[in-house]
């Protein structure tokens, strides 16, 4: 171990991946609450792509990563820009702590600092914190369909499955409304009691549903919730009715105590996951919301569920002066590993991509792994004397270029906002810009400046969405 760890820290990443790996319902209007520029007329949908990015990051995953490709250069084609910009459910962390001595804290729950989008393709949508409503614009143009308002913020983007959007409020309620027209389906409260609160000079539910609605099958689930010292609900209903069957596996609703579930919910084949902020996510059976402990060590509410079962997570405690991604093992729910100096991470297949040390980076998890098991069979070896140090040297040398080697390119950047993978580009979202990179070789594809911070990418119909603080939306498209 002491052999690699210096060359390791030149990189500035962990190191060890040991094992990775209000208002009445149902109100709908037509009105217009916000401004769409467009400088080069109607975007064309692309043909022969696939079309969807119909809930946040693209899948219960989380991913970010989609099969749809770009074609570069891209365009803008319209801006739609907000009145008001995100009113965050949270203002940040404090300046500092007294008692540690920490200084530059990091904030453990910014999962609002935008309006994220979902589309299917012909439509676009988003939840707004400054108007208390869901908004559904023409995707061609950025021309507003229509806006449905809810009684507080809602503060991530609404789920689309079944010809409907499914999406939550800080009223406590879950929603369920027409895609085509915005009108009702269903709501259902996430609490029994109806208290309310002040928050950034609006009323609110003590109980907000901040964790979106994730939609799997009949399956329509998410959580109100807001602080640890009140009761918090997890609920499945069934997606079509908002009903609960008691007894059914689409059906539940659980009552938890001293947790804050407030995040974007992820799922896996068989469990849920939950994150809370300053604390580690939770995960829960999908059949019947059986608790099943915390996850890893990380808390914050960036989480990403890879295809084997391993979640990253981060920032792990508001303490941290650095940025940090923590994986867990969902077997063990042990976490196994951290990455320093990075908040955002694709994972796709064997490879992943990362900003970290003023780098974007593809590492090749594969030959990672198979490093870093012949380290540890050496050291076993050492150990059991079964070779001598000396022996064990050039087997350490040879096993610590693997590791190296498994870092396949690297390339100038900060450290992003967010991170897509759209095809074989990777985009990242930066303060003032956005930049696609080739995921095979790190080349630069294409930027754009933009004012604000682009806090929000997804790709939908051959075109990228960029959502920013300053609660604008960017379309951008191929060159016609």
């Amino acid at each position: 171990m002491n052999l690699f760890s210096k060359k390791m820290n030149q990189v500035s990443l962990l190191l060890i991946l040991v094992g990775w790996f209000g208002l009445p319902s149902g109100v709908s209007t037509q009105v217009a609450v916000a401004q769409s520029d467009s400088d080069t007329g109607d975007a064309a949908i692309a043909s022969g792509v696939v079309p969807e990015w119909k809930t946040y990051r693209h899948d219960n995953r989380r991913s970010g990563v989609t099969a749809s490709s770009l074609n570069f250069p891209l365009t803008s084609k319209w801006v739609h820009r907000s009145p008001l910009p995100p009113q965050m459910a949270w203002t940040g962390p404090a300046k500092w702590d007294a008692y540690s001595g920490n200084s530059g804290l990091q904030s453990m729950r910014n999962f609002d600092p935008c309006f994220y989008i979902t589309a299917d393709g012909e439509s676009l949508f988003f939840g707004s914190s400054a108007d208390d409503a869901i908004h559904s614009l023409d995707l061609t143009n950025g021309k507003e369909k229509w806006v449905h308002f809810t009684g507080a913020a809602v503060r991530l983007p609404p789920t689309i499955a079944n010809g409907n959007v499914y999406f939550g409020s800080d009223d406590g309620f879950a929603y369920c409304c027409n895609k085509a027209t915005g009108d009702l389906v269903w709501r259902v409260r996430a609490a029994e009691q109806n208290r309310r609160i002040t928050s950034n000079r609006k009323l609110m539910s003590l109980w907000p549903v901040r964790t979106g609605v994730l939609v799997d099958g009949q399956q329509a689930i998410f959580a109100g919730s807001l602080v640890p010292w009140e009761k918090s609900y997890l609920w499945s209903v069934d997606a079509l009715t908002g009903g609960v069957e008691k007894g059914s596996e689409q059906g539940f609703r659980r009552e938890l105590g001293n947790v804050t579930l407030q995040g974007a919910l992820l799922a896996s084949s068989k469990k849920l996951f939950v994150p809370q902020g300053r604390a580690a996510p939770l995960a829960f059976d999908r059949g019947d919301g059986t608790p099943r402990g915390k996850i890893g060590e990380a808390g914050g509410v960036f989480c990403v569920l890879s295809e084997d079962d391993m979640l990253f997570a981060g920032p792990p405690h508001q303490k941290e002066r650095d940025d940090q991604i923590r994986v867990a093992d969902l077997d063990s729910n042990a976490s196994v590993a951290s990455f320093t100096g990075t908040n955002r991470i694709l994972v796709a297949g064997d490879l992943a991509w990362l900003a970290t040390d003023g780098k974007l980076k593809c590492l090749d998890r594969s030959l990672n792994v198979q490093a870093q098991n012949r380290m540890r069979k050496i050291q076993n070896d050492v150990k059991n004397k079964t070779i001598t140090a000396d022996q064990a040297k050039p087997l350490l040398q040879a096993a610590q270029k693997q590791l190296q080697d498994a870092w396949l390119w690297e390339v100038e950047s900060n450290v992003p906002f967010d991170m897509v993978k759209a095809g074989n580009a990777v985009i990242v979202g930066l303060n003032g810009s956005v930049r696609a990179y080739s995921a095979v070789d790190g080349k630069l594809l294409w930027q754009e400046e933009l004012a604000g911070t682009a806090h929000g990418l997804a790709i939908t119909a051959g075109m990228l969405i960029v959502s920013t603080d300053l609660g604008h939306i960017h379309a951008f498209a191929t060159t016609q």
